[in-house]
């Protein structure tokens, strides 16, 4: 039986995109998840860590059944990088949060439950990577045959034209952790990759952006206050005119891969030269020069009106 395996720094989109996961839908594909692997980046590795059992205790009893692995607690090479600009000091734009029964936190590391996982369900395993990818990196050291033992690998990051959010040329990330993402863009056979670039060319209007948490479920609701406090302590996130969404699109990638409707196959890079402003950018090799590492399925383009039906807990 297939399975999901969800590497995550929660996060504000990344709370939306576990919960596409776990949360079952009539119009949305089921597959269950085996995992959810923390690792620190949008907040430490002790915040994300703790959002993610909360968040799987809030989304329900099933979701609370659901493992909770600890991931890196920094970068594989050079310094940690934070968003608590974007996502708040807690990682959940300074949620008040209410009792839930949190589910519990695995004593294996992340990148030993992403093998592990691999092992037992060989060739069946997706992997969704919605942070930097230090644990997947630090997974493949541990195990050079995990490409060949998961099914599928859909990866958010990289800005594949140079339109940084991080930096000027970088996108968070793949800026991150520029060391363990070349890693895993050179070893990973058919890995799929949404770009920030492809986020932002599907934003979503103020009204589908609302609509996409209005359902019955504990998901649902819990969503609904994080949007709602996240008006409230930021007026002028309430007052734009589109919305992006880069965790949960990569999400529908991951259960519905029939939503893309453009891709194309190029290498692609990702530059660690400390203190430069290339740091952390991604190259991509559109012209087809390199042969050094196999090509990355670039999602170009995405079925909108599929995504409307995917994206809605």
């Amino acid at each position: 039986m297939s399975v999901l395996v969800i590497d995550t720094d929660p996060g504000l989109d990344d709370a939306h995109a576990l919960a596409m996961a776990l949360v079952p839908a009539p119009r949305r594909p089921h597959v269950p998840v085996a995992a959810v692997c923390t690792v620190a980046g949008n907040v430490g590795i002790d915040t994300v860590t703790d959002n993610a059992r909360w968040l799987l205790g809030a989304y329900g009893e099933d979701a609370a059944t659901v493992p909770v692995y600890r991931g890196a607690a920094g970068p594989i090479a050079g310094p940690r990088s934070e968003a608590p600009d974007i996502h708040g000091a807690d990682g959940l734009g300074e949620l008040g949060r209410w009792s839930v029964t949190q589910t519990g936190e695995q004593g294996t590391p992340a990148a030993l439950a992403l093998i592990e996982t691999a092992h037992r369900h060989p060739g069946e395993t997706t992997l969704v990577a919605l942070g930097p990818l230090t644990n997947v990196a630090l997974a493949l050291r541990l195990e050079p045959r995990l490409p060949q033992l998961l099914d599928r690998v859909v990866v958010m990051g990289g800005a594949i034209h140079g339109r940084g959010n991080l930096t000027i040329s970088a996108e968070f990330n793949t800026g991150a952790d520029p060391a363990a993402a070349d890693l895993v863009f050179a070893h990973f056979p058919g890995l799929v990759l949404l770009s920030w670039e492809t986020t932002l060319d599907h934003a979503f209007a103020p009204a589908e952006f609302t609509s996409f948490f209005d359902g019955p479920s504990r998901a649902a609701a819990t969503l609904r206050r994080v949007v709602a406090n996240r008006f409230v302590t930021d007026p002028s996130y309430a007052q734009r005119s589109a919305y992006v969404r880069a965790d949960p699109l990569a999400m529908a990638v991951a259960l519905d891969p029939t939503v893309v409707t453009q891709a194309s196959e190029h290498r692609v890079y990702a530059e660690y030269a400390p203190g430069s402003a290339r740091h952390g950018a991604t190259a991509v090799d559109w012209r087809d020069t390199l042969r050094d590492r196999p090509p990355v399925t670039i999602v170009e383009r995405l079925d909108r009106d599929r995504l409307l039906e995917l994206l809605h807990v």
